[in-house]
C-alpha cells in the first residue's frame, strides 16, 4: 500500500512538473510572439512616417496617444544590453509580455516626465547594472530619444511623486525591488534620466 502510495505521488510529481514546464513554454513564448509583433508594428510605423515626410519629420508633429496594449517604441540600454518593447498600460498581462509605458505620463517625444514599467525577473533584470551616465534610447515611430541616466534610487510603492510632472523631457524607469526577492516586492527600483540635447 505504501509503495503504491509513493508510485502515485512520484507520478503526481512528475505530472505537475510537466505542467508547470509546460505553461513557462507558453509564458516564454507570448513574451517573444508580442515582442516580435511589436517590434515588426514599430518598424512598419517608422517606415510610413519616413516615406510620409522623407529626411526629417515635421516640427509641428501630432503624436497620437495609443491604446491600451499597443506598441508604442523600443527602449534600449545599450552598455548592460537591455532592449524591449514598450506598450502602452501596465496591466499584468502587458508586463508580462513587454515593459509598459505608465498611463498618465508623457509620451516620448514630448516634454515631460515619461514612466515606463516592467518586471524585475523578466525584462528589467538587467537594472539591476545600470549607472549614471548611461545612454537610454526610446525608439518610436517619430524618432529616437537619447536619455542619459542621473541617478537611482529605492523608494517605498507609495512614493508616486517620481513620476511627478516635468517641463523638462524626463525618463522614470520603475520595477519592484530587491530584485532577488521572492514573491511581492516590499520596494521600486527607480532610474531617473533626463533627455540629451
Amino acid at each position: 500500500m505504501r509503495r503504491k502510495l509513493l508510485a502515485y505521488f512520484g507520478c503526481a510529481l512528475i505530472i505537475g512538473g510537466a505542467l508547470a514546464l509546460g505553461w513557462y513554454s507558453y509564458l516564454r513564448l507570448d513574451m517573444f510572439r508580442v515582442q516580435r509583433a511589436a517590434r515588426r508594428l514599430i518598424d512598419q510605423q517608422k517606415r510610413n512616417a519616413e516615406s510620409v515626410h522623407p529626411g526629417s519629420l515635421p516640427h509641428a508633429l501630432v503624436i497620437v496617444p495609443p491604446r491600451t496594449g499597443e506598441p508604442l517604441g523600443k527602449m534600449a540600454i545599450p552598455r548592460i544590453q537591455l532592449s524591449v518593447m514598450v506598450l502602452e498600460g501596465t496591466s499584468s498581462r502587458i508586463l508580462r509580455v513587454g515593459a509598459g509605458h505608465i498611463n498618465g505620463t508623457a509620451l516620448p517625444g514630448t516634454k515631460g516626465n515619461v514612466g515606463i514599467a516592467a518586471h524585475r525577473d523578466t525584462f528589467f533584470h538587467l537594472l539591476r547594472e545600470v549607472r549614471p551616465k548611461d545612454d537610454i534610447l526610446l525608439t518610436t515611430p517619430y524618432g529616437t530619444s537619447w536619455y542619459i541616466v542621473d541617478s537611482v534610487e529605492v523608494v517605498n510603492p507609495t512614493d508616486v511623486q517620481v513620476l511627478q510632472r516635468t517641463s523638462d523631457p524626463e525618463l522614470t524607469l520603475v520595477t519592484c525591488y530587491p530584485f532577488t526577492y521572492m514573491g511581492p516586492a516590499p520596494k521600486r527600483f527607480i532610474v531617473h534620466a533626463h533627455q540629451h540635447v
